[in-house]
């Protein structure tokens, strides 16, 4: 039986290699749009979404992490609010795209990007865990 404070750990290396891949994701299709689209508006489209994302992906591996944990436990609710405001980060995705479409923010890429913290959580899923 493991101590709460390592399962805290393990939990916390894994939200880290969530993010981290999630923004490796990110970094290597902007490359690849920025290499292969005809427009600038297209990669940073895709690029904003994609630090949404990987925000969201955060603020959601907080909000997982803080279920279970009571009151009286500061470590479990550390980053609470990082995790309730999850939804924030979708909500500020629409509002930006709608507020400069006209400056050039497409619509497609920019919830492409934001999506791409499932190709995080799909490589994260994928990996073995001898625990």
């Amino acid at each position: 039986m493991q101590l709460p404070s390592e399962q805290n750990n393990k939990y916390e290396e894994r939200l880290f290699a969530l993010v981290s891949d999630s923004a490796f994701f990110s970094v290597l299709i902007f490359s690849a749009f920025w290499i292969f689209s005809a427009s600038p508006s297209t990669p940073l489209s895709y690029l904003f979404g994609a630090l949404l994302g990987t925000a969201y992906s955060y603020g959601l591996g907080k909000y997982v992490g803080m279920i279970g944990g009571s009151i009286d436990d500061e470590g479990a609710i550390a980053g609470a609010g990082v995790g309730q405001a999850r939804f924030a980060f979708l909500i500020l995705l629409f509002i930006f795209v709608g507020k400069f479409r006209s400056q050039g923010l497409q619509e497609l890429p920019t919830i492409g990007g934001f999506f791409t913290y499932q190709l995080a959580s799909l490589s994260q899923g994928l990996k073995e865990y001898d625990d």
